[in-house]
């Protein structure tokens, strides 16, 4: 196996705004007739482990890009946080939110008019296209296997295909819209674009990372009713059109809240607390633990439970912030 630092790659692409790293992998090993588990191999690269700086350092060599471009690109997992967290173009995720699998999904109809696969398709933020609907796939329609990076190119799937919509798609709820566009703006870290974004989104999402806020609507959003099971709703076979659904129904109700003194007991029916105490105790940054411990007070001073708590104290103060 050669070395490190005789593998650059003899053809070169230029890296697309907002395109993944994996993507631009995939089209380097094109242009140069390279398959991707040959491409791997050839490099020193096994994707079944977490990727490492040596990882990206190779890649950057390899594609004859900077370090920190290839590495604002890439899932990397946050190695103190005990495997739990990952960073992704300057964002702190929960793999739950960012996934380090090498299964995938794609738009179908973006890869044929760009040709590459776009940052945001990585974490599950990311349900929809805003351009073309829902035509988000995790299977191909040739061989109804699910989408891996280890494919022959970007374009085609394994069984040697091209990936094709599966449907024509639908118009998306606005609410839905508005946070696409949201999630790639922060991703592709266009600050004016995500400042646009959240004016647009539920005012208790206000000054969230992109984990608290994705995690924030799941918890108003995973129930269609009081005392639904969520079990299927929140795993990773859930599919992209339920996913859709509780970015919508959690928005509306997160929008619906108001300010804290006009927030009714019933709000609270709907909302999935286990995942309001995950972000109060496991938060992405500050901020979304202080958000979430708060929306628990007032559920807590709504719904008192009975019970006495002698000496207690919130863990979190959070001012009125609407």
């Amino acid at each position: 196996m050669p070395q490190r630092d005789h593998c650059r790659l003899a053809v070169s692409v230029v890296p697309q705004t907002g395109e993944s790293a994996m993507s631009l992998m995939l089209r380097a090993f094109q242009a140069n007739g390279v398959g991707y588990e040959e491409g791997m191999r050839w490099m020193g690269v096994d994707r079944r482990q977490a990727l490492g700086d040596a990882d990206v350092a190779a890649f950057a060599w390899a594609l004859r890009s900077e370090v920190e471009d290839v590495r604002c690109r890439l899932i990397q997992l946050e190695w103190r946080g005990g495997g739990r967290w990952v960073h992704l173009a300057g964002q702190r995720l929960s793999r739950w939110v960012a996934p380090t699998s090498m299964l995938g999904k794609i738009c179908p109809a973006c890869l044929r008019e760009d040709g590459f696969a776009r940052i945001a398709w990585l974490t599950r933020a990311a349900p929809a296209c805003a351009k073309h609907g829902y035509s988000m796939i995790q299977h191909c329609s040739a061989c109804g296997k699910l989408i891996s990076w280890a494919r022959p190119a970007v374009r085609i799937c394994r069984c040697g295909r091209y990936f094709k919509t599966a449907d024509e798609g639908r118009p998306l709820e606005p609410e839905l819209r508005v946070w696409l566009n949201w999630v790639t703006a922060v991703l592709q870290a266009d600050a004016d674009a995500a400042r646009d974004g959240m004016g647009q989104l539920p005012p208790l999402l206000q000054d969230l990372t992109l984990d608290g806020a994705y995690r924030l609507i799941e918890a108003f959003g995973l129930l269609t009713a009081p005392g639904d099971s969520v079990r299927n709703v929140r795993h990773s076979s859930a599919s992209l059109t339920e996913v859709g659904g509780v970015l919508v129904r959690g928005q509306r109700r997160l929008a619906d809240l108001g300010r804290a003194e006009t927030v009714a007991p019933q709000a609270f029916d709907f909302v999935h607390l286990p995942v309001l105490a995950e972000i109060a105790d496991q938060p992405a940054a500050e901020t979304d633990g202080q958000r979430a411990a708060w929306l628990l007070d007032i559920h807590r001073t709504a719904r008192p439970s009975g019970v006495r708590r002698v000496g207690a104290r919130p863990r979190r103060q959070m001012p009125l912030f609407v």
